[in-house]
């Protein structure tokens, strides 16, 4: 009897203790927010939501806010549905250009700090987040957090973005002598919204953007196992033929193309005194496409070709690194490697910066050609 009694009441009490079940018809799941800045230090807010409701299905709607903080935005999204706002399965962030420019730090600490927010969230700029939620050009997913997680989410696996979730670009920020990146999404009417280029930061301020194929020449050095992606150069067709590449006798073109893809590459960053650093890179490519049509006659040809794509890349590299420095952003992580030497340790970021614009940066690309072949 005394048995029976103590089960029941151990039973009454771990009752007691389970929290009250969330009702799914109640449930209001964010799939992605986005902040657009508007004047007077007031922001917009706008979340896309799944609602269940057993008559209709999951259906979705988007809600729009403003406030002078993410903690009010949420309170006034919150008025405006009869649903419970769950976060636990936000997957994507998305920030306006303009608000991106006057810094997202204070918005990403407080996301930071939000348990039921994952770090590896995704994060993007855009034109204005409001429309890009609100985009109907898409009918693959039932609302856009699906298509934008979807689309962050394939080229993050193929490591075709170098820093693109919470936890990225927290971690750049904090590290001192490497500055973050992060997709920007265009959104163009009648078509679904894609990535267009990566912004370059300095700090939590992005100060510029860079091709979304030109991130090859960063991931060089950022990311051993990174997708490099195709790449297409224009080469003049007089420098072509010295080479021994055999040309379609019918062409006439000034100017050849020719598309590589890279097989695997190695990339270092030396620092060879107070003034100089070297960005030596290796990469083994197979030669897609020309167009016209050419193939390469003989091994002597294809070393005489590695060396003019080597150049060609080098002279392509150069102008981006004099671009970079210009904006004073180090998405390579140049500054890193010098502190990690000991007679740079002591260095600021201050100071590390202003070494960083005086410093002669040379790029130093070798090619090897895998797959010559005969191509069309």
């Amino acid at each position: 009897m005394k048995l029976r009694f103590f089960i029941l009441v151990c039973t009454l009490i771990c009752t007691s203790c389970v929290p009250p079940s969330k009702i799914i018809e109640m449930q209001g799941i964010s799939t992605i927010l986005g902040f657009d800045l508007l004047e007077d230090e007031t922001y917009k807010g706008t979340i896309s939501l799944l609602q269940f409701d057993p008559s209709q299905g999951k259906t979705s709607t988007t809600i729009s806010a403003e406030g002078s903080t993410s903690k009010e935005i949420r309170q006034r999204l919150e008025q405006q549905t009869s649903h419970d706002i769950s976060s636990g399965q936000l997957r994507t962030i998305l920030f306006d250009k303009q608000m991106a420019e006057e810094g997202i730090f204070s918005f990403l600490d407080t996301m930071l700090r939000d348990t039921s927010i994952n770090p590896l969230i995704f994060l993007a700029i855009t034109d204005k987040s409001e429309e890009t939620i609100n985009s109907k050009e898409y009918e693959e997913f039932p609302e856009m957090g699906s298509y934008m997680y979807q689309l962050l989410d394939k080229h993050e696996k193929k490591e075709m973005l170098i820093n693109s979730n919470l936890h990225d670009f927290i971690s750049a920020l904090y590290e001192s002598g490497i500055d973050p990146t992060l997709p920007i999404i265009k959104n163009i009417k009648g078509e679904a919204p894609f990535i267009e280029a990566v912004a370059l930061f300095r700090d939590d301020k992005m100060v510029g953007s860079i091709s979304l194929i030109k991130t090859f020449y960063i991931k060089l050095f950022t990311n051993k196992n990174a997708f490099l992606g195709d790449l297409t150069l224009t080469i003049p067709s007089d420098k072509l033929e010295k080479t021994g590449v055999l040309i379609s006798e019918n062409a006439e073109n000034e100017k050849y193309k020719i598309t590589l893809h890279p097989i695997n590459y190695r990339g270092k960053i030396e620092v060879v005194n107070n003034e100089i650093v070297n960005l030596n890179a290796s990469i083994s490519v197979s030669i897609l496409e020309t167009q016209p049509s050419a193939s390469i006659i003989d091994k002597e040809s294809t070393r005489k070709l590695e060396r003019l794509i080597g150049e060609e890349l080098n002279n392509e590299f150069e102008k981006i690194l004099e671009e970079l420095k210009i904006l004073e952003t180090d998405p390579i992580g140049i500054g890193r490697k010098i502190k990690s030497l000991r007679k740079y340790s002591h260095l600021s970021n201050g100071e590390l910066s202003e070494k960083y614009s005086a410093l002669k940066i040379k790029p130093n690309i070798t090619v090897e050609i895998k797959r010559p072949g005969a191509v069309n």
